[in-house]
């Protein structure tokens, strides 16, 4: 019985030593990768995910010369109700309601164009 423990080539240390170095490289480069995924997922994922318009919506007219510009949200899984905010010239947003017939009119106005 052979009682001598084993000794390594230099050789077989210097294989042993590039597995180990290549399989932390392997999982540093994994971990890179994921955290840059996940980096650039959070990127895309819009910050309104719930409703823009709580509370009062406006059903009274505004002329379409006051409004600046006209967001249109469809209702989806960040808000079960479809939301449409009108940004005025001076600034101020404004939720409005969708169902008032001066919103429907403005809305036929801006797709037909």
């Amino acid at each position: 019985m052979n009682t001598r423990p084993c000794a390594l080539t230099q050789a077989t240390r210097f294989s042993l030593f590039q597995s180990i170095m290549s399989g932390k490289l392997s999982v540093s480069v994994l971990i890179m990768c994921l955290a840059l995924a996940t980096l650039l997922e959070a990127k895309s994922v819009p910050t309104e995910l719930r409703c823009q318009c709580i509370g009062k919506k406006e059903s009274r007219f505004i002329h379409p010369k006051r409004i600046e510009n006209l967001e249109l949200f469809p209702s989806g899984p960040h808000c079960k109700n479809a939301e449409i905010i009108a940004t005025l010239k001076t600034g101020k947003r404004i939720c409005v309601e969708p169902t008032a017939p001066w919103v429907k009119v403005v809305i036929k106005g801006i797709v037909k164009k």
